[in-house]
């Protein structure tokens, strides 16, 4: 019998677990952090869960620091090591869900829910690849540890905490990308403008909000704006809604105070060409008013000089690398508070040749009006890159092409997984290259079929990893 053939008679019981893992809204909650619960208390549930399963299936288990769970299958004392990692973390829902983000459901044959993408299903399709080699009584020579985080949305402040504490694998895949394998990951790292916001002039910007993410491409903008007596925009905007049929959204006028709303597509901010950037959007419409002081230049900022710029053209910083691609920029968050504090954060994914100091550089050279200052707000990561000729790179390209026929050659990603980390460590699924990518997105799903697709294949890599 096929590894697949195999992986399919557990379609049931990995749906079922995965519904309970989906249900928990494993987002980070600052409300309910605590030195127990660092991340918020439903980050403890979800590790829980995971740990339930585990102590039902017979494996060993453990927890680091209440951030991370280990699930571990094979010869205890093994020198050597296979790490799966993943997260159990999820971005918040968002609006323009058709469904309850987590309730999930399976319609037509595609499970709809928030983490269906990214990425509680590859979690729980390697989780269920460990319990089938479990379940056949294979022996391994190399120790398996499913280490589960959950952080990787954020701050990334889990990981390196369970390294420390628990040693690096030999090698190891993240299942928190796509097919085949990804043995290349740009850098990332997102800085911030802030600056003062007081507006002048005939029309006063209140308030501007768009995006709380800044991997999230913002799938909605707010503002609030005043208006000389008798000036009506609302035909504008219906108007500008007509240009843009992609966009949604809706005005309300009450004597000179005018709340707008406008509704993008929401998507990772790895791939922000995948999205329509709400915020910017709105700025762009804005700018056209006699805004003075630094509304003006926020707007102009936003509106004009990195609206629809994904590779940062406006700010001098349009760079590719043979091997690993081009820079991408996404505004994840833009705040403007009348006689407050602005801000934005804008974050990079870059190649090998381009460093912080001139994302830095050149962005406070391209902010025109703009009297921002510039700091990175989180430290970033560097370039990844693990040889395409290594044992891991080969073995899971191997299996990836054994079990769909077809060869795909490694590449680079936009995307960061917690690969990176490790000195051998690439991205290895679940995103199967004919399937839409909705991480990050409302009504996030992803095909049935592919649960124990990749479960399958994730089930054979294991094993010829560990042999």
């Amino acid at each position: 019998m096929t590894w697949v053939r195999q992986a399919k008679q557990y379609e049931a019981a990995l749906i079922n677990d995965l519904n309970q893992i989906v249900r928990i809204p494993s987002v980070l909650d600052p409300k309910t952090q605590t030195t127990q619960t660092p991340f918020g208390i439903d980050m403890i549930r979800a590790l829980s869960k995971m740990e339930e399963l585990a102590n039902r299936d017979g494996f060993r288990y453990g927890r680091v620091d209440n951030m991370m769970t280990w699930i571990e299958f094979g010869p205890a004392d093994a020198p050597e090591s296979l790490g799966i990692l993943t997260h159990i973390d999820v971005v918040p829902a968002g609006d323009g869900w058709l469904r309850q983000p987590f309730n999930p459901e399976v319609l037509d044959g595609l499970y709809f829910g928030r983490g269906a993408a990214d990425m509680k299903a590859d979690l729980m399709s390697a989780y269920y690849a460990l319990k089938m080699l479990a379940d056949q009584g294979r022996i391994l020579k190399r120790k398996v540890r499913l280490i589960i985080g959950t952080d990787e949305e954020n701050g990334w402040r889990d990981m390196p905490r369970y390294l420390a504490q628990e040693g690096e694998p030999t090698m190891g895949f993240s299942p928190d990308g796509a097919f085949a394998v990804v043995n290349g990951e740009k850098a990332f790292q997102t800085v911030q403008l802030r600056f003062p916001s007081i507006s002048e002039g005939p029309y006063i910007l209140e308030r501007f909000i768009s995006g709380n993410r800044a991997n999230v491409v913002p799938g909605e903008a707010k503002a609030r704006i005043n208006v000389p007596q008798g000036m009506l925009i609302a035909a504008d905007f219906a108007d500008f809604l007509e240009q843009y049929p992609f966009l949604e959204g809706n005005v309300q006028q009450v004597n000179e105070t005018v709340r707008l709303t406008l509704f993008g597509v929401q998507a990772h901010g790895a791939y922000p060409a995948d999205g329509k950037n709400a915020g910017t959007y709105l700025a762009h419409f804005l700018q056209q008013y006699p805004f003075g002081g630094d509304a003006q230049a926020f707007l102009n900022f936003l509106g004009t000089t990195i609206h629809q710029d994904i590779y940062a053209k406006n700010l001098g910083l349009a760079y590719r690398d043979q091997e690993m691609g081009a820079l991408t920029l996404n505004i994840g968050v833009m705040r403007y508070s009348h006689r407050g504090q602005g801000s934005i954060l804008l974050n990079f994914r870059y190649p090998q040749g381009v460093n912080l100091q001139a994302i830095i550089t050149q962005v406070q050279r391209h902010m025109g009006e703009l009297a921002a200052e510039v700091t990175n707000v989180q430290a970033g990561m560097p370039p990844h890159l693990v040889a395409t000729d290594d044992e891991l790179v080969s073995t899971l390209s191997e299996v990836y092409a054994a079990q769909t026929g077809q060869y795909l050659p490694p590449r680079t990603s936009n995307g960061g997984s917690y690969a990176r980390l490790l000195k051998r460590g690439v991205a290895f699924g679940g995103q199967f290259p004919d399937v839409k990518v909705t991480s990050h997105q409302a009504n996030e799903f992803t095909p049935v079929a592919n649960l124990t697709r990749s479960m399958a294949i994730f089930a054979e890599s294991i094993w010829r990893l560990c042999q």
